[in-house]
């Protein structure tokens, strides 16, 4: 079963929120709680207004865990630290230097500013949830690593290092309830036509090995990034057998235009477009780019010489 439209429990201490384009989740108990994903920056007024819908005092929040350093995914932790004093931010080491760079933040709130932007336009947040770019680092109180755990409110989450999307990424699993976070680890999941744009921008063989490591936990709960979280064991079962196929599929359709000898910005050109009329939230050149390292990652993969 498919869970969106945030707010929502997905479990009864298990909480979907922000949008659905960009949701975080809340785990809570009676005594604290702690929030999976730094989103965007538009997310934190809106957490904050559902926290207060759902009566979820803000003071339970003692945690907020970033799964990987993108855009997207770290910038309400500014936020997020106004809105629960004393919170400790928590991330692997490898994020926590990207957030600590103040180049790649000036980047990341180009990037924010554009998303919030779309969502404004598609009329998902109000004016006043544009964030102000103000930003020079993001700053993380902890960092984890393959083994380590995340204790909260008497659970136990696992930490898993899941790279192939990026360098940093970090799953989470709660055995007891089979809860698994795994953000953009299966790529971008598009469930009006049960789709996925394959995001291996560190390497298609992580990428690759990653699901198949997810996929055999057995999770029953299953945390997405972005536009849904899947209930259900069969369900999420499902759902990594047809992501680890449609990645395989881009994956060889990269290499057998390669080889028919299309040049490389061709085929990037082309899944760019495709992606962009899906889910056109960033320019057009935004997802070409992006379908560049995609289609360089593939060819690299199989040791072939990009024309």
């Amino acid at each position: 079963m498919l869970v969106q439209n945030p707010p929502v429990a997905v479990t009864n201490n298990l909480f979907m929120l922000g949008t659905v384009e960009y949701p975080v989740y809340l785990f809570k108990g009676d005594r604290e709680a702690a929030i999976f994903e730094g989103g965007i920056g538009a997310v934190g007024p809106l957490v904050s207004e559902q926290m207060r819908q759902l009566d979820i005092p803000a003071e339970l929040v003692k945690q907020v865990v970033v799964t990987h350093a993108h855009p997207d995914h770290v910038m309400a932790v500014p936020a997020f630290r106004r809105m629960f004093p004393g919170v400790r931010v928590v991330a692997s080491e490898k994020a926590a230097a990207t957030m600590d760079a103040e180049k790649a933040i000036a980047f990341f709130s180009g990037v924010d500013q554009m998303l919030a932007q779309s969502l404004r336009k598609a009329g998902r947040i109000a004016d006043r949830d544009v964030p102000p770019l103000a930003e020079k680092r993001i700053a993380v109180d902890r960092t984890v690593k393959e083994g380590d755990e995340l204790r909260i409110a008497g659970a136990v989450f696992t930490v898993l290092e899941t790279p192939g999307h990026s360098e940093c990424s970090l799953s989470f699993f709660e055995p007891v309830e089979r809860i698994l976070l795994i953000s953009d680890a299966t790529g971008y999941y598009m469930p009006q036509d049960h789709s996925w744009w394959p995001n291996y921008f560190s390497g298609y063989g992580d990428y690759v090995r990653s699901i198949e490591r997810l996929a055999g936990l057995g999770a029953e709960v299953l945390c997405l990034s972005h536009n849904a979280a899947i209930e259900g064991a069969d369900a999420v079962a499902g759902y990594f057998r047809d992501a680890l196929a449609a990645t395989r599929q881009y994956h060889e359709r990269i290499v057998a235009e390669a080889q028919a000898g299309k040049p490389a910005r061709g085929i990037a050109g082309a899944l760019g477009a495709e992606i962009h009329a899906k889910a056109p939230l960033l320019p057009l050149d935004f997802f070409q780019k992006n379908c560049g390292l995609l289609v360089k990652l593939s060819l690299k993969h199989e040791g072939i010489e990009a024309r």
